[in-house]
């Protein structure tokens, strides 16, 4: 259809499925926002918190391959439909039914299955509706549109738990997956899709794909320290609140990081357009070499003057999500369109396992190195975190390396 490629169209489109993408992320953070408070409840160690923190992400990891994958052969509509679906009923399963470890993370198990069916599929329906120059930025402004999902669910999670309690989060979580379903009544038609070269959950052609390789790679390292700092930010700046001499009047700690998750919009989309005018490549290094930097100031400052380390956290926060619309971008420009889906489910699947694996490895750091309450075990959990933007420079690297060497 000529309409998708459209102005209008376009715009329509781009808001359309952001707006369905922010508002299933509306329950991504709502764990990790209300960390404490469960963990007291629960009587939650930092391994048991991380893993709750972490199976959504798993939930996801699962899913992924089959749902993404699907886009290429059925309308993505009902997979987006019925996922946000499944979305509403693990938020307010997880504040009517869940009472301990165990339950929570079955719950959450869901939750992140839910996600898988609306995140890459989303991006599917975008590419097939925007074509030519205009894709690249929808691309990037979708992709961008995570943070502001995550920080939104920061946002939601904080002022709710302040009036309401922190079961009452998971009750609002559950209203915005029920708005995303609505919104994709607007959503312009697709262009005429290309049919698919080899049978469905074939992904021989994306794994011998190198270039689009090393995306998956870099978008692994990204979501390990992404997901590590968002999950473990309110433990550790609560913490950081308690300890002598850092009396300060702080709003809630979840509406902080909701904020400096918020500020990491603009900074991504600035980072896709600069990486579009110059080198990709070098400028996902730079950005993921910024970002282990402020992980390693944050280690050496652990438990010291909480406005330093306040400042770091949000900074992190910034830093950590600043490449993820360059590599969306990156991925979708070098992956075959009539495997699209295949291709996005690869991606999606190595990003999410290490965003699953991530918060789980900084909860086992804290155990290991005196819990919580430990300077030595932040300082321990803020290095595992910088191994996230180690490994994606050096993904990067070897890929410009190799194709400087390509014929």
């Amino acid at each position: 259809m000529k309409q998708a490629a459209g102005g209008d169209s376009a715009i329509l489109t781009t808001a359309v499925l952001s707006l369905c993408l922010v508002s299933n992320l509306v329950g991504l953070m709502t764990f990790p926002a209300v960390l404490p408070e469960v963990s007291a409840a629960w009587n939650l160690s930092a391994s048991e918190a991380g893993w709750i923190g972490g199976i959504y992400f798993a939930g996801y990891a699962v899913a992924v391959l089959f749902l993404v994958g699907a886009s290429d052969h059925v309308d993505g509509r009902w997979i987006v439909a019925g996922s946000s679906l499944l979305g509403a009923g693990a938020s307010f399963a997880f504040a009517v039914l869940a009472d301990g470890f165990w339950s929570a993370l079955a719950v959450r198990f869901l939750g992140g299955v839910a996600l898988a069916g609306v995140h890459m599929p989303g991006l599917v329906l975008l590419t097939q509706r925007i074509a030519g120059p205009k894709q690249s930025r929808s691309v990037s402004i979708y992709t961008a549109s995570y943070a502001l999902g995550s920080a939104g669910s920061f946002l939601v999670a904080g002022i709710v738990d302040a009036v309401f309690g922190w079961r009452a989060t998971f009750l609002a979580a559950g209203i915005g997956p029920l708005l995303a379903m609505a919104a994709l009544a607007c959503l312009p038609p697709a262009r005429a899709r290309q049919k698919p070269a080899g049978p469905f959950l074939d992904f021989r052609s994306v794994f011998t794909n190198r270039p689009f390789m090393a995306y998956v790679l870099a978008f692994a390292g990204n979501t390990w320290e992404v997901f590590g700092i968002r999950v473990w930010f309110v433990a550790c700046l609560a913490w950081t609140a308690k300890l002598p001499g850092n009396d300060l009047d702080l709003p809630h700690i979840a509406v902080i990081s909701g904020l400096a998750s918020l500020a990491g919009v603009p900074v991504s989309v600035v980072v896709a357009e600069l990486a579009t005018k110059w080198d990709r490549s070098r400028v996902i290094v730079a950005t993921c070499a910024v970002s282990v930097a402020v992980c390693l100031a944050l280690a050496a400052t652990a438990g010291g003057a909480v406005a330093i380390v306040l400042a770091l956290l949000i900074l992190l926060q910034i830093t950590s999500f600043a490449d993820v619309s360059a590599l969306g971008v990156g991925a979708v420009m070098v992956s075959d369109p009539a495997r699209r889906g295949a291709a996005l489910a690869i991606y999606a699947l190595a990003g999410f396992t290490s965003g699953f694996l991530g918060p789980a490895a900084v909860g086992l750091s804290l155990d290991w190195f005196g819990g919580v309450d430990s300077r030595l075990g932040w300082t321990a959990a803020f290095l595992t975190m910088s191994l996230g933007s180690t490994a994606a420079a050096a993904a990067m690297w070897k890929s410009r390396r190799g194709d400087r060497r390509s014929p």
